[in-house]
């Protein structure tokens, strides 16, 4: 068992910490304005990218791939003019993320619904003890005609690593042993399904002919300043053309379209029939919402949320998808603070937010989240699975009477209607609100209402990311604040406790204890006691035994449920659209669905392809 040290769940390295108070931290959200951050935003799991030149060979087939189609290539939405694009994702903004996705390839891909790895760079693997040893796909080149090699590779964990991503959390080290083959030093035992569902979130878009002048540049002993000015220098480093490997290749770029053109040669070339994939810019919602409607501009949708006014005003020939997220709006508590810092005012709000009628009133693509506990869906109704007999202990927080208990027994009193606190202040606050963020907008200020009516004076205070960031979250400068409940972008409950409970997020701006109290499994009411979290979810990301997971799992979010870290109300869906009048897609409820994203997944395994005419 590795110790403290090794952990992922207690690690927040000096390299994150730098790469945070940099320009990449600073920027991390700026440029989410108008979107609430889809999930898995800002969990250390990067794709970096290349610099300009021009020099892609991979070969293409303008006059064969398209013929006899009714579309010639799949268009999906961007955010950035892209003329002013970028391909390096560790810089902070303009990265080219939607015409990443094809001119890259994704280690492997992973089923959230039923937890499947799917091979794909990565084509199989093997573990012993801490050693990890993955064969990729051989016979791979980048687009420039070079051979794509096990050390481009280990050139994407050295950029990941000095950045501090959380692959690096879970490895140690990494070694090309042959031209195919990495072999992977893990930082703890863990089982399979951990380390590969960790890898999923990775794809090769550094190669080392363009990013192993920086990785000769690191030093895991280098100075913090040295290491800053390494993160800067890979930051600044922002080409306007790509060289990937993946089955689309840079083509052109103008004010308004980002043209790929199919690679032949590509391994996922026979599952694509159409000559090319484009990326259209589009600033707004408004503007897809539109396009979709209208049947024009658009085949494919990425992230965006479309409401259920837009939903219903959709013709037949648009197909919606949606996958449970696991993760969605929660009400984040800073722990340092001297109401919030109480264990029994956390529950005591807990209790007086309904999270059913929030999930009722703001759109039927969120559900209530029933008992917190930080595993499974509140779609699917999954969260339970892992509870067995044990689910009736935990807390759902539906209980406005025993709110006012827990804040009586603290020392506030409620007078002429309002809550005052034990130093008799009245007990007001402002809830911050990232402007652009319409849904957390709507739900924080229903949270706000819910808690004004029953007389603590709560006000949304909606104000731009940039003051977000910088005065209220960044800083620490809050009482409570909107945030999602389970970034790590992932399923398994070791991903979605460890986050809720050992997260950089967690630990650094909701400075949440390292060694946290909960009273006794099955007595809420009890005293608290000092738990060992770290190395339950050491036992948790390590253990084969599903008896013993399933019990660890139980034990966790007994400590969720009871310490409320983050209180989780709802749970989103992610939602895809495609116009079937020109693609071919797969039935609702098909197990292409839960894998994610459509928009580029599916290309790749042949599962959306061009109707012909």
């Amino acid at each position: 068992m590795a110790n403290d040290n090794n952990s992922p769940a207690t690690r927040l390295s000096r390299r994150q910490m730098l790469a945070m108070s940099g320009a990449a931290g600073a920027a991390a959200f700026a440029g989410c304005s108008g979107d609430t951050p889809e999930e898995g935003t800002g969990t250390g799991v990067g794709t970096g990218a290349l610099e300009g030149g021009g020099e892609g060979s991979g070969s293409t087939s303008e006059d064969e791939s398209g013929n006899g189609l009714v579309d010639q290539s799949l268009t999906v939405p961007g955010r950035y003019v892209p003329t002013d694009l970028q391909w390096n994702s560790y810089a902070p903004s303009h990265y080219a993320q939607q015409g990443g996705k094809v001119v890259f390839d994704p280690f492997l891909r992973n089923n959230r619904k039923t937890g499947e790895l799917i091979p794909y760079l990565f084509q199989d693997w093997s573990v012993d003890g801490k050693t990890l040893t993955v064969n990729i796909r051989e016979n791979d080149t980048w687009h420039n005609g070079d051979p794509v090699t096990a050390e481009d590779v280990v050139t994407k964990f050295r950029i990941d690593e000095i950045f501090g991503y959380a692959v690096s959390d879970y490895i140690d080290d990494v070694v090309a042993a042959d031209e195919t083959t990495v072999e992977y030093t893990m930082a703890s035992d863990y089982r399979e399904s951990v380390i590969m569902t960790t890898l999923s979130q990775s794809w090769l878009d550094t190669p080392t002919s363009r990013y192993g002048k920086f990785v000769e540049r690191y030093d895991p002993e280098m100075s913090d300043e040295e290491l800053t000015q390494l993160q800067s220098d890979i930051q600044d480093y922002q080409p306007s053309e790509p060289i990937g490997s993946g089955p689309f290749k840079y083509e052109s770029a103008d004010q308004q379209v980002l043209k790929l053109a199919k690679v032949e040669d590509h391994a996922s070339a026979d599952q694509i029939n159409f000559p090319y994939y484009e990326v259209e810019y589009m600033s707004s919602n408004q503007q897809q919402w539109a396009a979709m409607k209208n049947l024009s501009g658009l085949d494919a949708t990425t992230t965006t949320f479309f409401p259920k006014r837009i939903r219903e005003s959709l013709p037949d020939a648009v197909q919606e998808y949606r996958i449970p997220s696991h993760n969605g709006y929660s009400i984040a508590f800073n722990h340092d603070d001297e109401d919030f810092g109480k264990r029994n005012v956390r529950r005591a709000i807990a209790h007086i937010i309904d999270q059913n009628r929030i999930a009722t009133l703001v759109d039927d693509t969120k559900a209530a989240v029933k008992v917190p506990i930080g595993v499974g869906s509140f779609h699917s109704d999954t969260w339970d699975r892992h509870l067995g007999n044990n689910k009736n202990i935990y807390s759902s927080y539906t209980n406005k009477e025993k709110a006012t208990k827990l804040l009586e027994s603290e020392g506030y009193e409620k007078r002429s209607g309002t809550w005052h606190k034990p130093n008799g202040d009245k007990f007001a606050f402002d809830i911050p609100v990232p402007a652009g963020w319409s849904d957390f907008v709507s739900m924080s200020r229903i949270v706000s209402q819910m808690l004004t009516d029953f007389g603590i004076e709560a006000t949304n205070k909606n104000v731009e990311n940039t003051t977000f960031f910088g005065q209220h979250w960044g800083s620490s400068n809050f009482k409570i604040a909107p945030w999602f409940w389970n970034n790590s972008g992932q399923t398994d409950p070791f991903f979605t406790q460890s986050w809720i409970l050992n997260s950089g997020t967690v630990k650094t701006n909701l400075n949440y204890p390292q060694e946290p109290k909960a009273p006794p499994m099955g007595e809420p009411d009890g005293e608290p006691q000092t738990v060992d979290i770290v190395s339950k979810l050491q036992q948790l990301g390590t253990s084969s035994d599903e008896k013993k997971i399933n019990q660890l799992v139980q034990e966790v979010g007994w400590v969720i449920n009871q310490s409320l870290p983050i209180y989780p109300i709802v749970e989103k869906q992610s939602q895809g659209f495609w116009n079937t009048n020109e693609w071919n897609v797969p039935e609702k409820g098909s197990e292409e669905q839960y894998v994610q994203f459509h928009y580029y997944w599916w290309p790749r395994v042949g599962a959306a392809t061009a109707r012909e005419q």
